[in-house]
């Protein structure tokens, strides 16, 4: 029996073809095509996706929080933004502060050069994602939009 045939019987889906491997692949790929120009971009103005990310909770929240919540509000463990925090504090990007109720807790806040290079961080990424938008004009944006959230 062929693998390729529509109608496999000993695969455990319903339907099977290459041409849905070709999709998912396409969709990895191009993810990933998307982040490399993200992370390209956003080089420009050293920042990393990460880092731009959590700037971006941190300028949004526009206030002090803790790891734990930056941690979530990335859904990153907590060990990872210690890390990342320790690099946007090393940059002069974030600084931490005590937390005044609980002595053992620790607080991220956005020093005004983390907002300078978030805002041109920004202007960068919506020009990347203007541009890849553009090469998906010719694709209905609500059938798109469809197909992608289809995927779970």
């Amino acid at each position: 029996m062929s693998i390729g045939l529509a109608l496999d019987s000993d695969r455990p889906r319903l339907y099977y073809s290459y041409m849905n491997d070709s999709i998912a692949f396409a969709l990895v790929h191009a993810g990933r095509r998307v982040e490399a120009r993200l992370e390209e971009a956003l080089a420009g103005v050293k920042l990393s996706g990460a880092k731009h990310a959590a700037l971006s909770v941190l300028v949004t929240q526009d206030q002090p929080i803790s790891l734990s919540e930056l941690a979530e509000k990335l859904t990153c463990v907590r060990s990872n933004i210690t890390q990342l925090v320790d690099r946007l504090e090393a940059d002069g990007l974030v600084k931490r502060i005590d937390d005044p109720a609980d002595r053992r807790a620790v607080h991220a806040v956005v020093t005004r050069l983390g907002r300078e290079r978030h805002a041109a961080g920004a202007k960068l990424v919506s020009a990347v994602l203007q541009a890849v938008a553009k090469e998906l004009a010719a694709v209905d944006p609500k059938v798109l939009k469809r197909a992608l959230d289809a995927v779970q």
